[in-house]
């Protein structure tokens, strides 16, 4: 598994896609947005447990946050079934809980 953070339209996704066509094999790409869309109102609406604080940062309930694991459990199960996987992401619940390595089943040291 890969995994890019960065924040918007960082170029993230543009990489991801220029590794899909370079690197041995088939790789499957998913990402923040994938997820997001997934959610009610694409992320809009007050369901998707996401807000904006009044200096624009970003707020997340403990609902998204469970949701949030269960989306990284779900990758975590396709790439240990053998899909190769590229995670565009950006991070949103910061040093709040475990990282990201521990839901994704992945060696923090490589």
């Amino acid at each position: 598994m890969i995994v890019l953070n960065g924040g918007s339209s960082s170029g993230k996704t543009s990489i991801a896609r220029a590794l899909q066509e370079s690197l041995p094999g088939t790789w499957l790409t998913f990402g923040v947005d994938t997820f997001i869309e997934a959610l009610p109102g694409r992320g809009d609406s007050l369901k998707s447990g996401i807000s904006y604080g009044p200096d624009g940062t970003v707020v997340v309930t403990e609902q998204y946050k469970r949701l949030e694991r269960a989306w990284y459990s779900a990758l975590h199960t396709l790439a240990h079934s053998g899909a190769n996987i590229i995670l565009d992401e950006v991070l949103l619940s910061g040093n709040e809980g475990p990282p990201l390595h521990h839901y994704l089943g992945l060696d923090p040291d490589l």
